[in-house]
């Protein structure tokens, strides 16, 4: 365990699934799928009749207290990140996603729009975890101490699959606007998840002679796994739909437009709200679900060393099977997660010309302290762009419930090709950030484009 913790808290804020991925492009007037992906309604408004996505890319990663900048400081020592993490009363929290968006279609067909896409997501959370436990894990010194906490603190790493299914239709339009619905069904295909709880953790902690010892404690605990984990943490083989479909998922949504007396831009403004991820996974393959009580009187002491050479979740059972402080309470052999179900609303404004604002509000519908969901983070932000036919250019402002205020900058070139991050500006002009992230694609389209005049109308033969 020596350096374990500590070195997994510095790791998940640098290789980082907080929520809010492609921000700044998914509302571009330049319609594709990756609009439906934030709004299934999107896909009546596509640009072109058929929209083809190569692959859309976005990590991203968060935390509340460690600047990571500082990873770029070779000469900054362990201590000081210790303190870093010590800073403050508020709990760690740390979260890395990754969404891969692979190949997918969508068509617009008359009031119609249909389409399919391929997502490959994983994350990875650190959730209310108590500093001072950290630092108390990773001390070399001997020490007696009390910790009391009243959170879940928890870590969570789960990676999965979705075939999406999308359809969308115009309710009513006439001269002025128009409103359709959309709606999106996810097939879902567990890959790996791992979840560790520790509730209320009320104990003594005693570090001698290098070991660490818990008594007089009480907390309750919740260990699951499933997939991948049940053989190792550090080994992970990718296979398509490799324990098939285990879930089913929803997004729903709905968008208005006011129309552009201009025809060169298809709206004036344009409005959309959506709820997101919908469902969960029920995982059954090599999955197990345990919850216990701690419960070590003031005259005994546990071991928590023995955690130092688990290799994979088995390990971990057993553990806490063979201790007499340990008593199960319940045990599953499906494990249940919950997606991290989120509103989304948005709001894009054609200001003059080729000048557009947005905003956008990415509210989390999850309790993070639950043992059974994907953590979740809300966002609220504000775009303005330059957006032409062949180049678009944006400033995602955003504020974060868990990474505080980022400035970024994007590109989009062509139809083709974007790429952009919601903190590169804090990055290149701020000494402290707690956020760091990228988004890149390539796409193309098919057939006539919707938001050009008449005079202005691609051939249905011609790729944008």
């Amino acid at each position: 365990m020596k350096k374990l913790v500590f070195t997994l808290a510095c790791l998940v804020p640098l290789l980082g699934f907080t929520q809010e991925h492609f921000l700044g492009i998914n509302t571009s007037h330049k319609t594709t799928m990756l609009n439906v992906d934030n709004n299934p309604a999107e896909l009546v408004n596509l640009s072109n009749k058929v929209d083809v996505s190569i692959f859309h890319l976005s990590v991203n990663a968060s935390n509340n207290k460690i600047n990571m900048l500082d990873f770029l400081d070779t000469d900054k020592s362990s201590e000081a990140y210790e303190s870093d993490l010590l800073s403050g009363d508020n709990p760690f929290n740390s979260t890395i996603n990754l969404k891969l968006i692979g190949p997918s279609i969508g068509v617009r067909i008359n009031n119609w729009g249909f389409g399919f896409k391929y997502t490959l997501n994983a994350n990875v959370s650190l959730t209310d975890v108590d500093p001072n436990l950290i630092d108390i894990i990773e001390a070399e010194e001997d020490l007696i101490t009390e910790i009391q906490t009243n959170e879940n603190q928890r870590i969570t790493a789960i990676g999965y699959q979705t075939l999406d299914f999308s359809v969308a239709r115009n309710i009513m339009e006439n001269e002025t606007s128009k409103l359709s619905a959309g709606l999106t069904l996810k097939l879902l295909a567990s890959e790996a998840y791992a979840n560790g709880g520790i509730n209320e953790l009320n104990v003594s902690i005693e570090r001698e002679n290098d070991e660490l010892y818990f008594s007089n404690g009480n907390a309750s605990i919740d260990f699951a796994y499933a997939g991948i984990f049940s053989e190792s943490f550090e080994d992970y083989n990718y296979s398509f739909l490799g324990n098939g479909i285990d879930g089913l998922g929803t997004d729903i949504g709905f968008n208005y437009q006011i129309k552009n007396e201009n025809s060169k831009y298809a709206y004036k403004l344009n409005l959309g709200l959506a709820i997101k991820d919908i469902g969960s996974i029920n995982i059954d393959e090599n999955a197990r679900r345990e919850t216990y009580t701690l419960a070590i009187p003031e005259t005994e002491r546990f071991n928590a060393s023995e955690f130092e050479d688990v290799e994979n979740t088995e390990d971990v059972i057993a553990i806490l099977e063979d201790s007499p402080y340990f008593t199960s309470t319940d045990s599953e052999t499906t494990v249940k997660v919950k997606l991290p179900t989120s509103l989304n609303i948005y709001a894009d404004y054609q200001v003059y010309g080729n000048l557009f604002g947005t905003v956008q509000i990415n509210q989390s519908l999850v309790k993070n302290s639950e043992n059974t969901v994907i953590p979740n983070y809300s966002t609220y932000a504000l775009i303005p762009r330059y957006s032409g036919k062949s180049f678009e250019a944006y400033l995602p402002l955003s504020v974060s419930t868990i990474s505080s205020f980022n400035a970024g900058f994007g590109l989009r070139l062509g139809g083709f090709f974007y790429v952009g991050s919601s903190s590169a500006i804090s990055a290149a002009f701020s000494d402290t950030i707690k956020k760091a992230d990228v988004h890149l694609g390539f796409r193309f389209g098919i057939g006539k484009s919707k938001r050009t005049s008449t005079t202005q109308e691609t051939s249905n033969s011609e790729i944008d």
